[in-house]
Parts: C-alpha cells; sequence; structure tokens
C-alpha cells in the first residue's frame, strides 16, 4: 500500500485560500482540494468533518492575521502615516476582502463548532472596521479628511479602491502609490 503524502496546516490553508479565490465556497471541494494537495480525500478527513469546518477555520485564522496586523499601527505618528500604514497592511491582505461574504455563505449544518467559527468571523469583521472607523473619525477630529463626506463612504471608498484589479500590469509599489495618492489627494490636481 502507498504511503499517504503528508501536508502541513499551512499547506491546507495557502491551497484553501487559492481554490477559494479560484472556484469560490460552492466550487470548493475535498475533492478538488486533495487533488491540487496531491493527498487523498480521507487525509483532509482526518482534520476537517466537512468544507464547512475547514474553511470557517481558515477564515477566522486568516482573518485574526489581518486584526492583529490593524491593531500594531503606530498611535504615536501623525495621522497622515497611521492612513498610510493602513493602506499598506489592507493592500496586503486585499484578496481577504473577497473573502468577506462567504462567511455568510458558510452552512452551519447544526455543527457548534462551525456556529461559533461564524460568530467569530462576524466579531472580528466588526472590529476591523472599527479600527478603520476610528483613524477616519480621528482624521474628521483633525481636520485631516473632509467632515462633509459620510465616514462609511470613505471606508467604503478606501477598501474599494484597494481592491481595484492592477489590469495595466504596474510594479506593486507604483500601484500601491497611486491608489494612496488617489484616497489622500484626489483625480484632479486643482486643489
Amino acid at each position: 500500500m502507498a504511503r499517504e503524502r503528508k501536508f502541513t496546516h499551512d499547506e491546507l490553508f495557502t491551497t484553501t485560500h487559492l481554490l477559494l479565490l479560484r472556484y469560490g465556497y460552492e466550487g470548493f471541494t475535498f475533492s478538488l482540494l486533495a487533488e491540487t494537495l496531491q493527498v487523498s480525500r480521507a487525509a483532509i478527513y482526518k482534520q476537517y468533518m466537512n468544507k464547512e469546518e475547514l474553511i470557517s477555520n481558515y477564515m477566522v485564522s486568516a482573518l485574526q492575521k489581518v486584526h492583529v496586523e490593524l491593531k500594531s499601527i503606530d498611535q504615536q505618528i501623525p495621522l497622515l502615516g497611521q492612513l498610510d500604514e493602513l493602506l499598506t497592511k489592507v493592500y496586503k491582505y486585499k484578496s481577504l476582502q473577497q473573502f468577506f461574504g462567504i462567511g455568510n455563505q458558510i452552512q452551519d449544518n447544526g455543527s457548534e463548532l462551525v456556529i461559533l467559527k461564524k460568530k467569530i468571523l462576524m466579531q472580528l469583521q466588526l472590529e476591523m472596521r472599527d479600527i478603520i472607523q476610528e483613524l477616519i473619525e480621528q482624521g474628521k477630529k483633525e481636520n485631516i479628511l473632509n467632515k462633509e463626506i459620510p465616514s462609511d463612504l470613505i471606508l467604503g471608498f478606501m477598501l474599494q479602491s484597494i481592491a481595484t484589479p492592477n489590469r495595466e500590469g504596474f510594479a506593486q509599489e507604483e500601484w500601491i502609490r497611486s491608489i494612496k495618492e488617489l484616497i489622500f489627494y484626489g483625480i484632479t490636481k486643482v486643489k
């Protein structure tokens, strides 16, 4: 009998991430995951009973990393520096924005583990939103951000700008610099 190929938890999560990006929640299967990892489905079932448990566990792990990074923004630097750091960190994890809707698609099927993970996902999303919202409110308070523009619109504009595809293939540093310039100064040259 052939020996089962071993895979790490990181490999499992990285492959889950890539397959979710490519096929979405509905297209993600243990068969596809096993084929990509070159293991049997049984090897995956040894760790997770179903895709809902795997995906919810992966998403909690991924969002916890982002949450920690957002909380680590240096509060001692000027606000524009904090916003710059925020945008850099959000850009680093831009592919995760596509997953926010997946949390709602995950069927809990009565699994206490999945129900718990979905609650944690919602809490993490709210806390990350609060971190960004606090920076926006501080920007308005310091007259750096326009008080006339609703905070939700600023937040949405920032996140959607980061998610804009780089179809022309600009270097990553140039692309993020251009996004930051657009967010901070707008599209016009006239001030």
